[in-house]
């Protein structure tokens, strides 16, 4: 498992959330009634392979928040293998299904705006 740099777990009602970032979007989302999955949805980015006689283990990925429209990843402070771990995911998405959208969070002024933004879509639907 991979460890978020610096930061704060939080245990509300059960749900245990990985940071003080994702607890507040956690909130957010809830407030304003947008429908979401938190922690559930793992995604295959690269199956598991055999090359010659060394077998290596699929590569997945479980983002933050799961929506039909979108994905969104609080990121606060990305460690090293971020970079990779999202182009194969944005492969992934783009092969599988290229409609829904990807957003990277790092503070609460970035999920106040995606929030906004978020409700315009709606809107507009």
């Amino acid at each position: 498992m991979i460890r978020v740099r610096n930061a704060t777990k939080i245990t509300e009602n059960g749900i245990k959330f990985d940071s003080k970032l994702e607890h507040y979007l956690y909130h957010k989302l809830k407030e304003y009634s947008i429908p979401f999955e938190y922690n559930q949805n793992v995604y295959e980015v690269l199956p598991a392979f055999k090359y010659h006689d060394e077998k290596f283990r699929s590569i997945t990925y479980k983002p933050d928040f799961v929506n039909e429209n979108w994905v969104i990843e609080c990121k606060g402070f990305p460690n090293e293998s971020w970079p990779l771990r999202k182009k194969l995911f944005l492969w992934h998405l783009h092969n599988t299904t290229p409609h829904k959208k990807f957003y990277t969070v790092r503070n609460k002024k970035e999920i106040d705006n995606l929030i906004t933004k978020l409700i315009k879509n709606e809107q507009t639907r």
